[in-house]
C-alpha cells in the first residue's frame, strides 16, 4: 500500500506518494477540480515522476562512464524507489512544504557508479505548487554527472472521448523558434523541425509581428503525431495550457534549458505532460561519454546542485 502525504493551503490540496516522491493529486479545495492525471494505464500509468540520473533514452541503451558501459533505464530509476520524508524542511516555511530524500543503494552502483543524495521539496503558495530539486555529491574525489527532469501531468477539462479534434491550446513564453524530434530508440534526429502553430488569424498575426507569446499551438493528435514537442537551447521559460475558450488552465515555469510537451502518440488522450528537463536524451548515433550527453549537469565533490519548476493553476 502506498504511503501518501498531503499538503494544503486555502486554495489547493496536493497529495504525494513516498514511491518516487511523486505528485498524485492536485485539487482545488473550493470547486473540487482535479488538475493531475490519475494514471489510467489505458493511456499512461504515471502521474508526475522525477527523472534521475538520466532523462530520455540512450542510444543502444548504453551509458559510458569512466571507460565502462552501464545500462541505465530510460528516465533513470528513482521514480520506482521508495523515498523518505524529512519532517523538518530547511528550504520553505513550516507547514506549507514537504521534503522527500533518497540516496543511492549499493546495488545501484552496478548501473550508476556514483553516490548521490537527492531531495525534492514541494511547497504551496497561493495557487502555485513549486518543486525544488537538489542533488548533493557526497564524494570527496569524483565529480557527479547527471541529468534531472520533471514530468508533471495535467488533465484537460474540455476533453471529450468522441467527436473532438482540438481539446485546448499551448502558449509559450520565451523565444520559441523550432523543435527537435525523437524517433529511433527515443533519441533525437539531427534535423530540426518547425513548431506546429495553429493556422488561425490570431496566431498568424502574432507570428508576423514577431510576438510568439501571443501565438498558439493546438492540443490534438496531429500535434503529437511524433510524440513530444522538444524545445532545447533555452528557448522557453514557461508554458501555458489553455482550454477551448483560450483561458488558462495552468502555467508551468522553470529555469530548465529543455522543455518537452508530451501526449501519447496516436491517441486522443485526456491529458498532457509539460516537462522541464535539465538534460536531454541522446542524439541518434551518439557514442560519447556521460559528460558529453546533451545538457549534462554536474556537482563537484561535496557540492549541491539545485533546480526547480512550478505549476500554477
Amino acid at each position: 500500500m502506498q504511503k501518501l502525504f498531503t499538503l494544503q493551503n486555502e486554495h489547493l490540496q496536493a497529495t504525494f506518494s513516498a514511491q518516487g516522491a511523486e505528485l498524485q493529486s492536485l485539487t482545488d479545495r473550493n470547486t473540487g477540480q482535479e488538475y493531475c492525471w490519475q494514471g489510467d494505464p489505458a493511456y499512461w500509468k504515471g502521474r508526475a515522476p522525477i527523472l534521475f540520473p538520466i532523462v530520455g533514452g540512450m542510444w543502444d541503451g548504453v551509458c559510458r562512464i569512466n571507460g565502462q558501459t552501464y545500462a541505465i533505464p530510460k528516465h533513470g530509476f528513482v521514480r520506482k524507489r521508495e523515498w523518505t520524508r524529512i519532517p523538518e524542511t530547511r528550504n520553505a516555511p513550516a507547514g506549507n512544504s514537504i521534503t522527500f530524500a533518497i540516496e543511492n543503494t549499493a546495488e545501484e552502483l552496478a548501473i550508476f557508479p556514483w553516490p548521490y543524495h537527492l531531495e525534492v521539496t514541494y511547497s504551496l503558495t497561493g495557487r502555485t505548487l513549486r518543486a525544488d530539486l537538489r542533488v548533493h555529491n557526497p564524494s570527496s574525489a569524483s565529480t557527479l554527472y547527471f541529468q534531472m527532469g520533471g514530468h508533471p501531468s495535467l488533465l484537460l477539462p474540455d476533453w471529450k472521448a468522441e467527436g473532438q479534434d482540438v481539446q485546448g491550446y499551448l502558449r509559450f513564453e520565451g523565444r520559441p523558434i523550432d523543435l527537435l524530434r525523437a524517433s529511433l530508440q527515443g533519441c533525437t534526429e539531427p534535423k530540426r523541425v518547425p513548431i506546429p502553430w495553429s493556422n488561425d488569424i490570431e496566431t498568424s498575426n502574432a507570428l508576423a509581428r514577431h510576438q510568439p507569446v501571443n501565438a498558439l499551438v493546438p492540443i490534438s493528435v496531429t500535434t503529437f503525431a511524433n510524440e513530444a514537442l522538444i524545445f532545447d537551447r533555452n528557448q522557453l521559460s514557461a508554458i501555458e495550457v489553455l482550454d477551448l475558450r483560450k483561458q488558462r488552465i495552468a502555467r508551468f515555469a522553470s529555469s530548465a534549458p529543455v522543455w518537452l510537451v508530451w501526449s501519447p502518440q496516436g491517441q486522443h488522450a485526456p491529458f498532457l505532460c509539460v516537462e522541464p528537463w535539465y538534460g536531454l536524451c541522446d542524439p541518434q548515433e551518439f557514442a560519447g561519454n556521460i559528460e558529453e550527453r546533451p545538457y549534462i549537469q554536474h556537482a563537484a565533490p561535496g557540492d549541491t546542485w539545485a533546480g526547480w519548476y512550478t505549476m500554477e493553476v
